[in-house]
């Protein structure tokens, strides 16, 4: 089959019916089309730009209206605009890119090693600093290959080294091209006292509510920001033995390195806002906020909630929320209220403030050190995180009556807390006055209670 036909319409393509060689021809050929594809939309957004076509119709700019013609976030179409304005000036960059020899990530590390290159204009030499750079990592370029045996020696510097990373670019990927780039600047602007690298005022971060709810995160640091955060994170996100054991026995950490560092980056900003040291904002000190219905946490804590007819009544914002991210879940709402400050609000019938009660911690500092005295960190079998990385749960709910005292309480790192708030396994304070938790029935068919943490060699109940 043709690429060409399979194009006109591709919802149509029955992709179960082509042969394995088939399968391996139109692969390539479709992502060399869709270089040439991304190329085209480039060189249609730049001439956009140049006419300011976007503004005439009544957007801000180009990279606004893209945003809203494509569905696209405003980032996106922006690198886009500004990668137009930047292939601009280097027609043999953005002529590799039309014909499909580049991918837009590879052009973009081309592009802004070429805004980095002194004196564009100046004829380079055979005995320039260009001339003798060679494969710092093993790439696609030969060890000991000069540049100028593959440019020319009537090459300007930047057509020098547009070249040589094109050249480059037919065998590496975007990241390998990444790093001979760096390289290559070390190269031409060692000298140079402030490098990008080393510049603060380039830092970006940018933290956005995406879809379904969750926040995605994105940014650069200067190095001494980035070794910071990198170290930081590093003696946090270690595994840890037993951090996701499920059965009651010492197992290694099934986290992924990603989700530690994840769950390092948490700790760091819980343990900030705990701190009490950040600035204020609107009259308080940040710290996370949710709104819920009294009656729908009630019901959503009671053991029998889902059978519970108080669940749906007296709902006016939805299950739950908070400011920046919206709804969320009453068992979200139900778990982060387990520790936490409570201020009641009284509403009326339409939805209005009408009384604000006394702010008040459900688990005094008082409280805290005898829990953390006799859990010594996380309870949960096989983990026993430190106690300044665990939230103090309510055996029974304190919407429900429970009470907030050593016998209903005990502590939990924040992915056990969410273990028995999802109800797998349960956990029950015992005669000996320490939490036992109970797993499953597919960990353990006779659901026999196992000891926290930190008295593990204790023996389990009889059957």
């Amino acid at each position: 089959m043709d690429l060409d036909e399979m194009l006109t319409a591709p919802p149509d393509v029955a992709a179960w019916q082509l042969a394995d060689t088939e399968l391996l021809r139109l692969i390539p050929e479709l992502s060399l089309r869709m270089r040439q594809l991304e190329a085209l939309r480039v060189r249609l957004m730049h001439q956009v730009d140049q006419r300011c076509v976007a503004e005439q119709v009544g957007a801000s700019s180009p990279g606004n209206w893209l945003a809203g013609a494509a569905t696209m976030t405003p980032g996106q179409a922006n690198r886009i605009v500004k990668l137009g304005r930047e292939l601009s000036k280097h027609p043999e960059v953005a002529a590799a890119f039309d014909a499909g020899d580049t991918d837009c990530d590879q052009v973009r590390v081309i592009v802004e090693l070429l805004h980095k290159v002194p004196d564009p204009d100046a004829p380079a030499r055979s005995d320039d600093n260009v001339a003798t750079e060679t494969d710092a990592d093993g790439g696609g370029v030969d060890d000991g290959e000069n540049v100028f045996d593959i440019v020319g020696t009537d090459a300007t510097r930047t057509e020098a080294c547009g070249r040589y990373l094109l050249y480059a670019a037919r065998t590496e990927d975007s990241t390998t091209l990444a790093r001979r780039a760096k390289a290559l600047d070390q190269i031409l602007n060692g000298d140079k006292k402030n490098p990008d690298s080393e510049n603060a005022e380039l830092n970006e971060f940018h933290a956005s509510p995406g879809l379904g709810g969750r926040v995605h995160l994105k940014g650069h640091l200067d190095a001494a920001s980035g070794e910071a955060l990198l170290t930081a994170l590093s003696a946090l996100s270690k595994p840890r033995p037993g951090a996701d054991n499920r059965d009651g026995q010492t197992s290694k950490d099934q986290r992924t390195p990603a989700q530690r560092r994840a769950d390092a980056l948490t700790h760091i900003v819980r343990s900030f806002l705990d701190s009490g040291q950040a600035p204020s904002e609107g009259g308080e000190r940040p710290h996370i906020n949710v709104f819920v219905d009294a009656d729908d946490l009630a019901a959503t804590t009671d053991d029998q909630h889902h059978h519970h007819e108080r669940g749906h009544r007296g709902r006016r914002r939805g299950p739950a929320w908070m400011p920046w991210l919206g709804p969320i879940s009453l068992d979200l709402a139900a778990q982060i209220s387990c520790d936490a400050d409570i201020t009641p609000i009284t509403m009326n019938a339409d939805g209005n403030p009408i009384d604000v009660g006394r702010t008040t911690r459900l688990i005094p500092r008082k409280l805290r050190r005898a829990l953390n005295a006799r859990d010594c960190g996380c309870a949960f079998p096989g983990c026993g995180r430190p106690a300044a990385w665990t939230e103090g749960h309510h055996i029974q709910h304190w919407s429900n009556g429970g009470p907030t005292n050593l016998s209903n309480l005990v502590l939990l790192c924040r992915f056990h807390h969410t273990t028995i708030h999802r109800g797998d396994w349960t956990v029950a304070i015992g005669d000996d006055g320490h939490p036992w938790f109970t797993p499953p029935t597919w960990i353990d068919p006779r659901r026999q209670p196992v000891p926290a943490h930190n008295r593990r060699n204790q023996l389990t109940f009889a059957a």
